[in-house]
């Protein structure tokens, strides 16, 4: 049987590599790290607040704006002819939640989507939203998000 023959012959070489590959002193560690952050890059995980005013569908609004790691997290807006506030959560581009005051009424709005756009929650004070309500708060969404986006952006590039 020429298997017998061969396998103390494998067992012997595989001993030996494995000695050789256990005799092996570890690799140093590199004496710099091999990626610096210099004081130019932008800090990711930073917070921020960002104010300013927009009137998106003619209705003249001040907001302030959170981002996160560079990303809009949420948005407040308090439009100035009426103080009517409202304030709009993000996931990315996507509006999440919307609660405060409808445009077209005097209601107060809760609005929830997932995260494929789909209306979870729909509430108009006491009754459900309307589905104009619903699109006239999704466009003012996007419109107060971009608006914000790019200002943030712009600010972002003029700082030294």
């Amino acid at each position: 049987m020429q298997t017998s023959s061969r396998t103390p012959r494998i067992l012997a070489v595989a001993a030996v590599l494995l000695a050789a590959a256990c005799s092996k002193e570890p690799p140093s560690a590199p004496s710099a790290p091999l990626v610096e952050q210099h004081a130019a890059d932008p800090v990711q995980n930073s917070a921020e607040e960002f104010r300013s005013s927009f009137a998106p569908g003619g209705i003249e609004a001040n907001y302030r704006a959170n981002f996160a790691e560079g990303h809009i997290q949420s948005l407040e807006e308090t439009r100035k002819q009426t103080s009517q506030t409202g304030t709009y959560e993000f996931k990315g581009a996507r509006l999440l939640k919307y609660s405060g005051a409808a445009l077209d009424s005097n209601d107060t709005l809760e609005l929830e989507f997932d995260l494929q756009g789909k209306v979870l929650v729909a509430k108009a004070g006491d009754k459900e939203a309307s589905q104009e309500q619903i699109i006239a708060i999704r466009d003012r969404a996007h419109s107060l998000r971009s608006h914000a986006v790019a200002q943030h952006d712009v600010k972002g590039h003029e700082k030294p």
